[in-house]
This record gives C-alpha cells, sequence and structure tokens, in this order.
C-alpha cells in the first residue's frame, strides 16, 4: 500500500454541517462530474480548468533509471515511456462541506488504475552470467482512494479554497513483465523494483490532483458572491437542518 499527502498549512476535521453545506456539497459533486471528459482531454478547452486538467488521463511520468544489488543478481534497469492511466474514471464515494468550519472534504475511488511503459533490463546472475530483456510491462491497482481536505477563506466578499491536502492510497498492486528472460529468479526481483516504481511516483500524482481539483473548485467560487456576510451565513447553517432547503 503507497500513501502519498501533500502538505497543508491549515485542517479541520468534516463535521456535518447544515443546510447551506448541503447545497454546497451537491455544488462541489456538479463539479466533480463534469471534470471527467476534461481530463481525458475530449472537453478540455481553453480555460483554466481545461488548462490544468489537459494531460491528466494518461498522465505521463519521467523515465528512470533503477539499479539493484542483490546476492544472486545485479541488474540496471531503465524504465520509459510511462503513463498512468484511469485517473478520470473516478467514483464520487462522499463530499462533506461545513459552512462553519469553513472546510471541504472529498473521498474518490477507483475500481483499476494502470500504469504502462517500457522496461529494458541488463544485468548478471551470480556476478558472471549476463542477463538483458526488455519490453512492456503493466502495473495495476485495484481499490485505489483519494481524499483531498480543503480549507476556505473569504477573499473580497467570495470564498476560495488557500489550502488543500490530497491522500493517495494505492491498494491491490500487481506487476506484470512481457518478454523477460533469465528465468523465474530475475522476474521474482524486479516486480517488487517495478511495483514500488509507484512509490515514487505517488507524489507527483497526487500534485496533480490536488492541482485539477483546487483549480476548478475557484474557477466556479469565483463567479459568486456571498451577498450576505460569512458569518451570517455560517448562522443560517447552524440553524437550518440539511432537508429544510429541499
Amino acid at each position: 500500500m503507497v500513501r502519498d499527502t501533500t502538505a497543508m498549512t491549515e485542517h479541520s476535521g468534516a463535521e456535518e454541517g447544515g443546510a447551506v453545506s448541503a447545497a454546497g456539497e451537491e455544488a462541489i459533486r456538479t463539479i466533480l462530474s463534469s471534470l471527467r471528459d476534461s481530463m481525458k482531454g475530449e472537453d478540455a478547452g481553453g480555460g483554466v480548468v481545461g488548462q490544468a486538467t489537459a494531460g491528466l488521463d494518461p498522465l505521463l511520468l519521467d523515465p528512470q533509471i533503477l539499479s539493484h544489488q542483490h546476492p544472486a543478481v545485479n541488474t540496471m534497469l531503465r524504465l520509459h515511456s510511462m503513463a498512468l492511466k484511469g485517473l478520470s474514471e473516478f467514483i464520487i464515494k462522499d463530499v462533506k462541506v461545513n459552512m462553519r468550519l469553513l472546510t471541504v472534504t472529498v473521498s474518490l475511488s477507483y475500481d483499476t488504475l494502470l500504469l504502462e511503459g517500457q522496461y529494458d533490463l541488463q544485468g548478471k546472475v551470480v556476478k558472471v552470467i549476463p542477463v538483458s530483456a526488455r519490453g512492456p510491462f503493466t502495473i495495476t491497482t485495484t481499490n485505489s482512494r483519494v481524499t483531498l481536505r480543503a480549507k476556505l477563506k473569504e477573499y473580497r466578499g467570495r470564498l476560495e479554497v488557500r489550502d488543500m491536502n490530497t491522500e493517495v492510497v494505492f491498494e491491490g498492486v500487481r506487476c506484470h513483465l512481457a518478454q523477460m528472460t533469465g528465468g523465474a529468479m530475475v522476474s521474482k526481483i524486479l516486480n517488487p523494483i517495478l511495483t514500488d516504481n509507484l512509490e515514487r511516483e505517488r507524489h507527483k500524482v497526487a500534485s496533480s490532483i490536488n492541482l485539477i481539483l483546487k483549480t476548478a473548485l475557484n474557477n466556479e467560487l469565483k463567479n459568486y458572491n456571498l451577498g450576505v456576510s460569512l458569518q451570517l451565513l455560517r448562522t443560517s447553517d447552524k440553524l437550518m437542518r440539511r432537508a429544510s432547503l429541499y
């Protein structure tokens, strides 16, 4: 299991708010649903959100060179042409807004994420017998999760996201290498190396998701002037039950 968390300077819990908070949750669900096509590049457009989401699915990863020392096998592994696919296929598990605390928490899940790329292996078995292989590899994850926690602040009569924390959890990780030579021993050594490659990339995944959601939320929030004081909204949220607006 691989985790990544981008820093946030302030953090509050996701306690349930009132009617105003419930309206905010529905708005955020709508924003999230509209992001799927733009993340795939199908409807990115030229706006701020389109620029932020362009190229996210697939998410291209930088080449890497990994060396591994083992009593039985020494290897030098080059990974390239890597792309993480499926980030737009998220399931919205939960959205929580609390106007009194000015917090937003979003929980997403993924049935499957797929990392594809090419590997080029050079090495020696027992420091004598040369071994080399190259070909495609795939790493799949199942039941991965993303949790985003944001802190809102008032700015010139509007709300905006100032701080956001993104946590990524990869689970059910499996690796497959094609055209592997050198027998089961080499494959057994390389599988965990490739699987650990997700750990090296988790920060980029978290940062990319963090950027596109923060940009999308602020792009929407700037269109809404509070019209009333923030304190009045908080008081209304406290006094009005969630079902009172529906």
